[in-house]
C-alpha cells in the first residue's frame, strides 16, 4: 500500500477544495468538513481491470456535470454485513449511477480484523461478489484512520456532496437500505445548496 501521488485537480481542472478538511459529518444546521483527498490504489471497474491509482479529486464536481453524490462504502474482508452490504449495493448501482450517484468500495481489512488486505484477499472478495464498483485498497485504514476509520467497526459509509466533498453523513454499520440510504444523500444535495 505505497503512498501515491496526490493529484490535486478534477477532471475538469478545478483544484480540490483544501479548508475545513475533517471528519465532522453535516449536522442540524451546519456543514460538516470536507473529506481529505484520498488517493488509493484500485480496480476501478472491480475485478479484471487493472490495479491504478484512484483520488478523490476525480469525483469533485462543483458543476454537477457528472456526479451529485459519492458513497465512499469501507468494507473488510472478514465483515459478513460488509458481504451483505456489497451485494445490496451492487443491485441499485446502475439506477442510481443514472441519477448522479457513483460508488466506491475501500477495503481496510483481509479475513484477520487489523492485518491486510492483501491482493489476493481483495482479488477473491471482489470475484465472489462480481464486483463492477471501483475497489480501492487502504491496508489497515492507514489513510482512512484520520476520518475514525479503524478497520475493527465495519462496515463504515461515508455520503458525500461531490460539490464541495463535504461529509454529509459518515456512519459505522450498514443501512438498512443501501438504495434509501443513497437517496437521502441525494435529497439532501438537489434540496439545498451546497453548505
Amino acid at each position: 500500500d505505497p503512498d501515491l501521488p496526490i493529484v490535486a485537480t478534477n477532471p475538469d481542472g478545478d483544484p480540490y477544495p483544501t479548508d475545513h478538511i475533517g471528519p465532522r459529518k453535516r449536522g442540524l444546521g451546519r456543514p460538516g468538513d470536507r473529506i481529505p483527498n484520498y488517493t488509493f490504489r484500485a480496480y476501478r471497474s472491480g475485478r479484471g481491470s487493472a490495479l491504478e491509482s484512484l483520488s478523490l479529486a476525480e469525483y469533485y464536481d462543483p458543476r454537477q456535470k457528472r456526479h451529485k453524490v459519492l458513497h465512499l462504502q469501507i468494507a473488510a474482508t472478514w465483515c459478513a454485513i460488509c458481504s451483505s452490504e456489497l451485494e445490496a449495493t451492487l443491485t441499485v448501482t446502475e439506477p442510481l449511477r443514472e441519477r448522479g450517484v457513483v460508488f466506491v468500495e475501500v477495503i481496510v481489512s483481509g479475513a484477520t480484523a487489523g492485518r491486510g488486505p492483501s491482493l489476493d484477499e481483495v482479488a477473491a472478495w471482489m470475484d465472489r461478489h462480481g464486483t463492477t464498483i471501483p475497489t480501492g485498497i487502504d491496508v489497515r485504514a492507514r489513510r482512512l484512520s484520520s476520518l475514525g476509520v479503524n478497520g475493527a467497526a465495519m462496515p463504515h459509509d461515508i455520503l458525500i456532496d461531490t460539490r464541495t466533498m463535504e461529509i454529509l453523513d459518515s456512519s459505522v454499520g450498514a443501512p438498512l437500505d443501501v438504495g434509501q440510504y443513497v437517496l437521502q444523500g441525494l435529497r439532501i444535495v438537489s434540496e439545498g445548496p451546497p453548505a
